[in-house]
């Protein structure tokens, strides 16, 4: 990764606060296309969850070095380094999006990695997918699952944390929501998921809050800004780094890189348009194509009039998508614009950017498969997106930059992307149990599911696609609770059942698999006379409707026959 990348961060929702986290376990019901395994069953233990917390040095590219960032490196480094004292350590790196600040926690994290130090790397953008990866470092730090199943894991992770003797640095990136931080406690109080780090450890933060009030006093606020003034050598040097020899002199990447306000991201886009471009042979450039810093800076500041003025980045994604138009890429907006409308989280596009998927996507409905993965990695070639290499257990993602998504958002597309989603959701896989693969897939899905109905107007649904998404929303609180996240699970649920009881006929049978479900998470907090008091009601619908040797009847009962135990235990 070069000085000017920078992860995709940011979590943001433009509606109501339904949900404040988001999963669920397995009972079969018809939802039209395929028996969907949504009531949670009874499992003696939770299933291990994969998740991966080793810093993405991989992304780091030696012939693109950080540039202009050399003296908050060396900050960085010796506040890492000095004796934290009693207050503890914890650096919060803040700046706008597309400044580079994951590039810099990255080169901490290669620099310390190099240096014997041991580097946890945590995604802080939803905050299902923090919570579990917070309780792998945990377990890495010594926990037990025993340990972790008490729920007091922020503070069972700073204890473990502080038992350690030999270096350690937990890097927490894109935390650009802080409210995700807070988990039980308050984040500028020192009680959170995020504390200041004791002993030889130190914990580095990327975030777009610069605010005192949400760090607390403790913690060491360094501010980064776009390369301007003085440092505008180093933003014209990272667009020659992009760029080929071809396309001017350095006094011109330096105009340019001072039009584009010295912002690395639109930097990087604007570097890489240049290359493809000139990869290009003359002959099936379209006319207008610039291939040099002067022809760009020309066709950014003339023929774009219709964007906001002054908007960096939104000229330079509109540059690199004419050009994908231009090479025959005819559908690359509509698939921005589509991929931007999902959640800020990684894509787990295999699931989701299928043809069987895009049938109501309007123009992306003519796209066969081959054509689709031409559209995607065309907009990868020009860094739009990022299609990350996957993980072993885990499917393939798609990263977005959060300026990127911001400039290419539509209205229109929300609620395509909606559908699709909860067309995953059903489809994907839980009419076939909870193997390995299942639960990768779903893990992946859950940010964007409950992302879909936070965003919903269930008022404008009619009876089916209302079902439909709360069943999808059942299946990432599934997710939350194979995680062992059991108060996400019990919000998303908890949010469910006062959707169902609003616009949902009460005796409805999926109400039935909302609650059930939400009684095993009440089950699982310890709240079992409320978990009895559900699951009894329950069966007693179902014992009249369905009749006691319904499947349906018989895993209520035996669930209802656990809780019996646990209070006979008490």
């Amino acid at each position: 990764m070069s000085g000017e990348q920078e992860q995709a961060g940011g979590a943001g929702s433009r509606v109501d606060n339904r949900l404040t986290g988001g999963t669920v376990h397995g009972h079969v019901v018809q939802a039209g296309r395929a028996d969907i395994t949504l009531r949670m069953s009874d499992p003696a233990a939770p299933a291990p969850v994969a998740v991966t917390v080793a810093p993405p040095l991989g992304l780091r590219d030696p012939d693109r070095p950080l540039r202009g960032r050399e003296e908050t490196l060396e900050r960085l480094e010796a506040e890492l380094t000095a004796d934290p004292g009693a207050e503890g350590r914890l650096l919060a790196l803040c700046g706008m999006g597309g400044c580079g600040k994951t590039a810099i926690a990255l080169e901490v994290a290669a620099r310390r990695s190099a240096a014997g130090c041991r580097v946890w790397w945590v995604e802080a953008r939803n905050g299902p997918a923090l919570e579990a990866a917070l309780r792998a470092v945990a377990h890495q730090a010594g926990a037990t699952q025993e340990e972790l199943e008490r729920g007091d894991t922020a503070d069972l992770l700073w204890s473990r944390l502080a038992r350690l003797d030999t270096p350690w640095l937990l890097v927490v990136d894109n935390a650009d929501d802080p409210a995700l931080l807070d988990g039980p406690g308050t984040l500028s109080a020192g009680t959170g998921w995020i504390r200041p780090a004791t002993g030889p450890g130190a914990v580095l933060v990327t975030t777009r809050d610069s605010t005192r009030a949400t760090w607390g006093q403790v913690a060491r606020l360094h501010l980064l800004r776009p390369l301007t003034g003085g440092r505008l050598e180093a933003a014209a040097r990272i667009l020659r780094d992009h760029a080929p020899a071809s396309a001017g002199t350095p006094d011109q990447a330096h105009a340019l890189a001072a039009r584009l306000g010295g912002l690395p991201l639109a930097l990087r886009l604007a570097g890489t348009y240049l290359d493809q471009a000139n990869r290009t042979p003359p002959p099936f450039r379209a006319p207008a194509t610039p291939t040099t810093y002067t022809g760009y800076l020309r066709a950014w500041e003339d023929g774009l009039d219709r964007l906001e003025p002054g908007h960096a980045l939104a000229r330079t994604w509109a540059m690199s998508v004419a050009l994908l138009e231009q090479r025959g890429h005819g559908h690359a907006r509509a698939l921005l614009e589509l991929l931007a409308a999902f959640a800020d989280a990684d894509l787990p596009y295999t699931h989701l950017l299928t043809p069987d998927r895009l049938t109501g996507a309007g123009p992306l409905a003519a796209l066969d498969g081959p054509a689709i993965w031409q559209h995607l990695t065309a907009l990868a070639g020009l860094g739009l997106v990022e299609l990350l290499e996957p993980v072993p257990g885990t499917p393939a993602v798609l990263r977005m930059h959060p300026l990127v998504r911001d400039a290419s958002r539509t209205p229109g597309t929300v609620p395509v992307a909606n559908g699709i989603v909860t067309a995953a959701a059903l489809a994907d896989g839980l009419k076939d149990g909870m193997d390995s693969e299942v639960t990768a897939a779903l893990r992946s899905l859950a940010p964007h599911i409950l992302d879909a109905f936070e965003q919903a107007d269930l008022a404008g649904l009619d009876e089916p696609a209302l079902l439909e998404l709360t069943l999808a929303v059942n299946v990432a609180g599934r997710q939350l609770l194979t995680d062992g996240l059991h108060a996400r699970a019990r919000a998303v649920l908890g949010a469910v059942r006062a959707v169902e009881c609003e616009y949902v006929e009460p005796a409805h049978p999926y109400t039935f698999i909302t609650r059930h479900n939400l009684a095993l998470v009440l089950r699982d907090q310890g709240e079992l006379a409320q978990a009895r008091e559900e699951l009894e009601a329950v069966l007693a619908v179902e014992t009249e409707r369905l009749g006691a040797d319904h499947p349906d009847t018989q895993i209520t009962r035996r669930s209802l026959d656990g809780v019996l135990r646990l209070l006979e235990g008490h």
